[in-house]
């Protein structure tokens, strides 16, 4: 059901479940969190794109679990500690997603809708076709946000914006997603994958040392203070001013020629 590949530097991570649209179980969410640490351990990776095929990027949790589980806490053999457990399965795709030492693009299309809205905030960046749809339908159904929804909703649209969206569990085109900040740029359907490629070739050119302690310095700066970010951001130029990368980087200008970077 996640099938991976690879392009040079460029990873691929694709849910292949275009008959459900790519809703996922507990089981998918395993496999998923599996293959994204082996692809976080892969020291040629510079640049994840997620996708999914079909018409859907990732229609949220697959409802006829939802509904089997619904029954087995009807009949009592359905505990806290379990779904605490299988949560666990879930929210791990997130960490993985923000301690990759690369970016993560998501190429969305169709629904990015409840989980699958959830992993798209949880992406570096993200790509739309025109027409997709984006939310929270939780309270739909009666349960809430997870994988971190919570925490990223709120840093990229903003308080009142992210409870508009939660409470009402309505959906927001592409269009309209681009404007209030859940995705970087909308592309006419069928172009999200080109384009996220285009996107990841991009970033995969630069000097991934740079790239990877941007990508930690950002998170970071979500929380931390600004003396702590200045701390922080002396000692990341510290280490990549001292980088063979940054000598090449120098050299490339003044020789007028695009740079060839290694890491490190």
């Amino acid at each position: 059901m996640i099938k991976t590949r690879k392009d040079g530097a460029i990873a691929w991570l694709v849910i292949d479940r275009p008959e459900k649209l790519n809703a996922m179980t507990i089981e998918s969410w395993a496999e998923m969190g599996e293959k994204l640490a082996a692809l976080s351990r892969d020291p040629e990776i510079r640049c994840l794109i997620l996708a999914g095929e079909g018409r859907a990027f990732l229609a949220g949790h697959d409802v006829q679990e939802m509904k089997d589980h619904a029954r087995e806490i009807d009949a009592g053999t359905f505990k806290p500690g379990k779904l605490h457990e299988m949560q666990k399965h879930l929210q791990e795709t997130t960490r993985l997603i923000r301690k990759a030492r690369f970016p993560v693009i998501a190429a969305i299309q169709g629904f990015a809708v409840g989980a699958g809205c959830e992993v798209t905030c949880a992406c570096d960046l993200v790509v739309a076709a025109e027409g997709t749809q984006l939310g929270f339908p939780e309270v739909n159904v009666g349960v809430t946000i997870t994988n971190g929804g919570s925490f990223f909703l709120t840093r990229k649209v903003g308080l009142a914006r992210a409870r508009e969206l939660a409470y009402t569990g309505e959906f927001v085109d592409a269009r309209r997603a681009e404007t209030i900040g859940l995705v970087n740029r909308v592309v006419p359907a069928g172009e999200e994958r080109r384009e996220a490629e285009r996107l990841a070739r991009r970033i995969a050119s630069r000097a991934p040392l740079a790239v990877q302690l941007h990508k930690t310095m950002l998170d970071r700066g979500l929380e931390a203070s600004l003396d702590a970010m200045i701390s922080f951001e002396t000692e990341a130029l510290v280490v990549t001013a001292m980088s063979d990368d940054h000598r090449e980087g120098v050299a490339a200008f003044f020789e007028k020629r695009e740079p060839n970077f290694k890491g490190w």
